[in-house]
């Protein structure tokens, strides 16, 4: 497929899908979309498109950034997975369609699903079954993030309350985490992440807190986590609200 190209009719059909323009977390990301070029592909090879708004090269020897916005659907009878990865280096976005390359143009998109329009309170994108969630506040009480964890995907991801941005969490990295907080150090445990989806009942919310605050710490998409409060308190009450037992 010779490049530089636009992107094709159906390939801007699934990102805007992918990257919503009324969520502010995803807007950049949409807006880049609408005005750049694909101008080849990545170490991936086919489906793996780099695009920018100018025709530049493309350096190989980069890893990937952090992926940004991730989702499935069906074209006609195949599955065809995407992911958005963040500006890289070189402000060039890259995606990733894996399944199913070239995309067939007039190609019906069915049972899609994605984590870009989840929120708390929503069952898993995926699956729709239900969410683990650990809410995360603030000094002032107001929520900030939530963790969200789906048993049935194996998928952890942390939702920004105010951007709406859905930042998926590496397994590994979270889980080695989780374990120290509870001071485990059981090898088994430690070589299988896969069993961290089978004991998120043993482990509370405090515990769930402590660990993103570490993994926080060597993260590559570090989130500002400074006001945020590990062990949460209710709110004093006022001498009315003791009163009148408000």
């Amino acid at each position: 497929m010779p490049y530089p190209r636009d992107l094709s009719s159906i390939e801007k059909e699934i990102l805007n899908w992918l990257l919503p323009e009324n969520i502010s977390a995803y807007k950049p990301f949409h807006d880049f979309m609408q005005s750049s070029q694909v101008i080849g592909e990545g170490r991936w090879g086919e489906g793996n498109l780099i695009l920018d708004k100018k025709i530049s090269s493309i350096d190989l020897t980069l890893g990937m950034s952090p992926v940004i916005a991730f989702g499935e659907c069906m074209i006609g009878n195949a599955n065809l997975t995407v992911s958005v990865h963040d500006f890289n280096v070189d402000d060039q976005l890259e995606v990733q369609f894996s399944g199913i390359f070239p995309i067939p143009e007039n190609s019906a998109i069915t049972n899609k699903w994605c984590y870009s329009y989840w929120k708390s309170g929503d069952p898993c994108p995926a699956t729709q079954n239900p969410i683990r969630e650990i809410i995360l506040k603030d000094r002032s009480y107001s929520v900030v993030f939530v963790l969200a964890i789906s048993r049935t995907k194996k998928v952890i991801w942390l939702h920004h309350a105010v951007t709406g941005f859905n930042q998926l969490i590496p397994l590994t990295a979270f889980y080695d985490e989780l374990l120290r907080a509870k001071h485990i150090r059981d090898a088994k445990l430690i070589s299988h992440p896969a069993t961290f989806f089978e004991l998120i009942d043993d482990f509370s919310d405090i515990q769930f807190r402590k660990a993103l605050f570490e993994y926080n710490k060597n993260a590559k998409y570090k989130v500002d986590l400074t006001d945020i409060v590990i062990e949460t308190e209710q709110p004093k009450k006022s001498i009315l609200q003791k009163l009148f037992g408000k």
